[in-house]
């Protein structure tokens, strides 16, 4: 006769506890990625001392130029003291058309503005499942063919941020006639890098050049010219032939082309002839406005409320969904009652399924907004909750001609102002009261404004405008001069006694100013333009 044994209420709790034990094993990884983010938002490293002493701010361009296959990858010296006290770097990708920005990823967040072009990218986030699969297809004879997946492939246009955390790879295609140019600010002093303040991209193909070590080897030491020796090639490119053969299980061929050693096609802008395949849902042409009334209805749902709302007119009829290529396959969407539940531990819902693309461009309805002056539209974690993760927010801005943007400061973050049209007068002035810039700034040049340092601009075009970085998720800007100035909130004798002014002296100061931030040009000057 069989006996049977039942489990005891000891061993019930011990199967419970290890099957508990698994699945904090399975989570905590997430988890601490996700909490690691969040803390590094709010703390920074620190710039060495003295690091932001400045006596005189200058105009930047970038000083090196890498050219590859199909596009170049311009560069601003990282060890720059401006860019050094807001511990950042820059670059600008220039992609022709077919070009494919091969995979990569970083040792710090990147925040990346799209001042021309369209295209699809693609952000790898490392544990989630791929997303997009294209349906199984059987070939004559040879039975199923294996079908392919990745994770999902999102579309850009002009005028987008697009939020790359440390470490995740992104690529990027021009399938568009106009060349795709994207300005990449690289926060290096985000506490996610752990490295030095050099910024490092570590390309998963090719063998292209480095494009900021070259800027580490000027600097000098043995520990970094050795570091430079590496260049030239991608982070596989240094294991044994033996360890690629087995950790990918294909053959001695295949190993060579993983290494670069097969690859002759320059740089890391590479010409994809026949066009990219990827699997990707057609895409539907947004009706005039539609973009920007999908995201106000984002921000009213985090109940945000710091926008001028604007009603759109509906279209009667919506226009038929087209493809963006001919080579685009359709997404495999699973049934309702699918089965595959396996493997699924809730995150596909929050840090695999993250929006990493938001618009601040002309087309978006401002935060500020005046029509003889121009418009003002900022980008933080509120409209863009994966900025809290990298810590970064950006300002999109349009200056009409001699219409001014009043003195006021960066409460809590550092600013780099990439010009993006026209030409505009800067001044900048430190604590001591000394103006470090006062001059012109044109279109392709930066200018790094500190934090608390006070700032003013009056565009000398009509078509002046320029997008700033911000090193901080949520930041503040405080006027100086207008509606909502530190000078107008003070009390009137607080004004007159500070100032040396009578009481009608100091009404004049706080009051006579009637815009916010955006002021029109003199009347002089509007009836001349007229």
């Amino acid at each position: 006769m069989l006996s049977t044994s039942y489990p005891t209420k000891h061993s019930l709790i011990l199967s419970l506890m290890a099957n508990k034990l698994l699945a904090l094993s399975l989570f905590l990884p997430f988890l601490l990625l996700f909490l690691s983010g969040c803390f590094a938002s709010t703390f920074r490293q620190q710039p060495q001392q003295n690091e932001c002493q400045f006596q005189r701010l200058n105009a930047l361009e970038p000083d090196n130029s890498i050219k590859s296959e199909a596009g170049t990858i311009e560069t601003w010296n990282p060890n720059n003291d401006q860019l050094r006290c807001a511990g950042v770097a820059l670059s600008r990708c220039t992609i022709q058309r077919k070009g494919l920005r091969r995979p990569f990823y970083t040792n710090a967040p990147q925040e990346i503005y799209i001042q021309q072009g369209r295209g699809i990218f693609g952000i790898i986030f490392p544990g989630c499942r791929e997303t997009y699969e294209e349906p199984q297809e059987s070939e004559q004879g040879q039975g199923p063919r294996p079908q392919d997946s990745h994770h999902k492939v999102e579309h850009f246009r002009e005028g987008d941020i697009i939020a790359v955390p440390t470490g995740f790879p992104f690529w990027m295609y021009n399938n568009e006639e106009t060349p795709v140019v994207a300005i990449t600010l690289i926060d290096t002093t985000n506490l996610d890098n752990q490295l030095d303040q050099i910024p490092r991209r570590f390309y998963l193909s090719g063998n292209q050049e480095q494009e900021f070590l070259q800027y580490q080897q000027k600097e000098g030491g043995q520990g970094q010219q050795q570091e430079g020796r590496n260049e030239g090639g991608n982070v596989l490119s240094g294991f044994n032939d033996e360890f690629l053969e087995e950790a990918f299980s294909v053959d001695r061929e295949i190993v060579r082309s993983i290494k670069g050693k097969n690859d002759d096609r320059e740089g890391g802008i590479i010409e994809v002839k026949e066009g990219l395949k990827v699997i990707s849902p057609p895409t539907m042409r947004p009706r005039p406005g539609q973009e920007e009334e999908e995201q106000r209805r984002g921000e009213e749902k985090r109940g945000d409320r710091r926008r001028p709302h604007h009603h759109h007119h509906h279209h009667a009829e919506e226009e038929k969904e087209e493809e963006w290529s001919h080579e685009v396959r359709r997404v495999r969407r699973p049934g309702r009652h699918d089965d595959d539940r396996e493997g699924r531990n809730g995150l596909e819902e929050t840090l695999c399924t993250m929006r990493l693309r938001h618009n601040i461009g002309q087309s978006t309805s401002p935060d500020a907004y005046n029509p003889q002056a121009g418009r003002l539209k900022t980008l933080t974690s509120i409209d863009l909750p994966i900025l809290g993760w990298l810590g970064l927010a950006a300002e999109h801005g349009s200056i009409y001609k001699n219409a001014m943007f009043v003195p006021s400061y960066n409460v809590n973050a550092n600013s780099i102002l990439y010009v993006l049209n026209g030409s505009a007068w800067f001044q900048v002035v430190d604590c001591s009261g000394n103006a470090v810039f006062n001059g012109e700034l044109n279109e392709g040049q930066v200018l790094t404004i500190p934090q608390n340092y006070a700032a003013a601009i009056k565009s000398l075009d009509d078509n002046f405008s320029y997008i700033s970085f911000k090193t901080n998720d949520i930041p503040q800007i405080a006027a100086l001069a207008g509606l909502t100035s530190s000078i107008r909130a003070l009390p009137l004798d607080v004004v007159a006694h500070a100032f040396n002014l009578d009481r009608d002296q100091a009404r004049q100061l706080k009051n006579n100013n009637p815009y916010k931030f955006l002021v029109p040009p003199p009347q002089s000057q509007l009836r001349a333009v007229a």
